[in-house]
């Protein structure tokens, strides 16, 4: 038997408690997904999410296989991610990794602009037309594009946290509720120009925000909250699936079980899909 050293049993130890860390453990869900889909018999169902860090944070696109899971959901969901801290969708189009994830056959590709293009009508045209750019790309390949729209900044944060640096210093707290405006339109006018379909997190978001609520759905002025990635996860269920959400069992740890019905109740009631499926 080969003699185990305290350093290696240490290191073994170490290895153990990273992969149950948040920036680890997604990989470890992915482990046990393959492990699953092994004895899985039920029909797939693929997806891919292209974004940033507002798809990323807490995993929510492998959150979205879980919640299915958990819902009894008929299909078996492959869920993958190109999503890179800061990145625009114009990165993504001329991105080598995701155009080979781009050149394979997807039931459904999630794409998400970056929020700091979306902040007026007349910041960052262009990556309203990289969006149109790389829906055609998806429906010529014979996959259904759908946009991921997010929410506005919030002021209800600490010195800017999140923010993108260039922006910090010019955007003013007057203006989110206009960034919510501008982010509806400007995704609406891309689903009437090209067919793709909405995902509007960025709505039943407002709609929230305008409750009292014991939790906050952003984790600075930017990013979600693991309340928010939640929310994200359950409106793709929905998405993907066409079912309600209210049989869905999985929440977050963190998340109690008042807020998860609360957050559940919230995309039955105001849940908004614009799909040409």
């Amino acid at each position: 038997m080969p003699k185990i050293t305290r350093k290696s049993a240490l290191l073994a130890i170490l290895l153990v408690c990273l992969l149950f860390l948040p920036p680890f453990n997604g990989f470890l869900r992915q482990g046990m997904f393959l492990v699953e889909d092994y004895f899985d018999d039920r029909p797939e169902q693929s997806a891919l999410f292209i974004g940033n860090s507002r798809t990323f944070y807490h995993n929510m696109p492998a959150m979205v296989r879980t919640i299915a899971d958990s819902a009894g959901y008929t299909k078996k969901l492959h869920i993958e991610m190109a999503a890179n801290p800061g990145v625009s969708l114009g990165f993504h189009l001329k991105n080598e990794h995701t155009q080979e994830l781009l050149s394979q056959k997807w039931d459904h590709v999630v794409l998400q602009v970056l929020s700091s293009d979306q902040y007026s009508a007349e910041q960052s045209p262009q990556a309203w037309q990289d969006a149109t750019n790389l829906i055609r790309q998806v429906q010529d390949h014979g996959s259904i594009p759908a946009m991921f729209v997010t929410w506005r900044y919030t002021d209800r944060c600490v010195k800017n946290a999140g923010m993108p640096t260039a922006e910090a210093k010019a955007f003013a707290p007057s203006g989110y509720a206009n960034m919510h405006t501008n982010i509806q339109e400007q995704h609406a006018r891309l689903a009437a120009l090209t067919g793709v379909d909405l995902v509007n997190v960025g709505l039943v978001w407002e709609a929230l925000q305008s409750q009292p609520l014991r939790f906050s759905l952003y984790d600075d002025c930017n990013h979600p909250s693991i309340y928010g990635s939640y929310l994200s996860a359950l409106m793709f269920y929905s998405y993907f699936s066409g079912n309600d959400v209210k049989n869905v069992t999985f929440k977050p740890d963190e998340i109690s079980s008042e807020d998860a019905e609360m957050l559940k109740q919230a995309v039955s009631r105001d849940g908004q899909t614009n799909a040409s499926k």
